[in-house]
This record gives C-alpha cells, structure tokens and sequence, in this order.
C-alpha cells in the first residue's frame, strides 16, 4: 500500500469458532507487533487462546502509526501513510478467510491514538476499543480527518498512569522532552468524559477496585471505563517487568483479562 510493504501478525488460537471476533493490537512508538506481544508478556497471545479471538498486531511504518495528533514528528506523517486504509484492508483479508464476528481494537501509547483515529476517521468499524496511555490531542493537535460529528458510539476502555513519564494523565505537553514533543493533549479524565458524552453514557460511578487502581465509569448503551492507575507509569499491566524509564508498573491486576471482560469476549 502506498508503496510500502505492509506486515501484521496474526495469533490464531487453536480452536477456532465459525465466526471468531477479531482483536486488533497497535503497537506503541519504536515498537513492533511482536515487540508489543513481549511487552505484554505474551497475554494477548493467550487471550486469544481461551477466548477463541483472533488477535492481530499490525506493524507501523517505520515503527509508527499514523495517529490522530497534529504533531507527529515521524516518518509515517511525512509519507502520509493511511493507516485507516491498511486497517480496512487487514479486516477485508480477515473476513475473506475467517469469516469474522465482531472487530475490537487496542492501542498503546502512538497505537493508542491510533485506535483514537479510527474511532473518528471509521466510525462504525469496532465493535470496542482500548486505550492503553493515550490522550486526545488539546486543541489544533487533536486532528483527525474526519470531524468528531463522524464518530459513532461505540464502547472503549481506557487505563491511564499519573506517573506517566510521556502521556501525562492531567494533560500538557505529550512525548520525551521539548525536541521529541507530541504536542498538547488533554487529561485522561476530559478524554473519558468527552468519549462518555458522545456515546451518550452517564456518570461517573467512582470505584476503588484494587488499592493503587480507581475505577470511573459511564453507563449507557455503549458505556466508557476509565482504569486510573495511581502512582503507575507509562505501561499496560501484563505481569512482567519494564524498563524503568518507562515508570512504575502495577501487580493489582493484568491488562489483558480486563479487556476481556469488558469487550465480552
């Protein structure tokens, strides 16, 4: 596509339903798909197995995704790379050989903008989505291409550190330091609640679910969980250790079983 040759791995669980759902996983900046498969410590992959899901992880070009950000100082925006496109063509080939059910997405860090981007520019195409360290983008940085008017309600799922070294949870400037920035980006509180209030879901309902872990959520048809993770960094919860620069991780509970429950997988 576009010139470029495209790559997804696919985790295909051994048994497999006549109409399996299909959980995409975008990867997170200067990672991989299979880098984002060690990173959670391979709990996706058995997500898949128990669930009976097809989890794909797509590969971003130059290991990024195209996302939702009006600042992205990246090979993949000076290409303009669809990454839109290559995701409907992921799907198209997923349906021509599985027959798919239902379509989820997960994102982390830039893979988490791009599910961001996808929730606008192709309303209608998940089913669910999750949200690992990402915000939207504040002001002339929120930019997708499609106007937020576009988007249709769908569930989505959001876990957020305070210690987030790169995607600060109460908003500011996003990304390494002034000569890496991602631009400005909201809180992860304004990111729920505006998610909430296009899908028409009420709250917050606050819980505190595990001693370092708060729970809000709005309710609705298509409700909106936001996992507030005290103390916690830059990661998703998957059992295993990180590089510390990354921040605090988190042992109360494990990314992937969340997912689950809340895309009712």
């Amino acid at each position: 596509m576009q010139g470029q040759t495209r790559k997804y791995l696919v985790v295909e669980p051994e048994s497999l339903p006549s109409r399996p759902d299909v959980l995409f996983f975008f990867h997170g900046s200067l990672q991989s798909g299979n880098v984002l498969r060690r990173f959670t410590n391979n709990t996706f992959d058995a997500l898949a197995e128990r669930t009976g899901t097809i989890v794909v992880y797509p590969n971003g070009v130059d290991h990024h995704f195209n996302d939702c950000r009006g600042t992205l100082l990246t090979k993949t925006r000076e290409l303009g790379i669809d990454d839109v496109a290559f995701t409907r063509e992921m799907l198209t080939r997923l349906k021509d050989e599985y027959g798919v059910g239902r379509t989820f997405a997960c994102g982390y860090s830039n893979g988490g903008q791009m599910v961001l981007r996808l929730l606008i520019d192709a309303p209608g195409l998940l089913n669910g989505a999750c949200i690992f360290a990402s915000t939207f983008g504040a002001g002339s940085n929120h930019a997708p291409s499609n106007p937020d008017s576009a988007y249709e309600p769908t569930p989505v799922l959001l876990m957020h550190g305070t210690a987030d070294p790169l995607a600060p949870y109460e908003g500011g400037v996003a990304g390494v330091d002034a000569s890496q920035t991602r631009g400005e980006v909201l809180s992860a509180p304004e990111t729920a609640a505006r998610l909430a209030k296009w899908n028409g879901a009420e709250g917050p309902v606050e819980e505190r679910v595990y001693a370092d872990i708060v729970k809000q959520c709005w309710t609705g048809d298509f409700s909106v969980e936001l996992w507030t993770m005290e103390g916690i960094g830059h990661v998703i919860p998957s059992g295993n250790e990180l590089d510390a620069r990354l921040g605090k991780n988190t042992t109360s509970f494990q990314a992937a079983d969340v997912v689950e429950r809340f895309f009712g997988l």
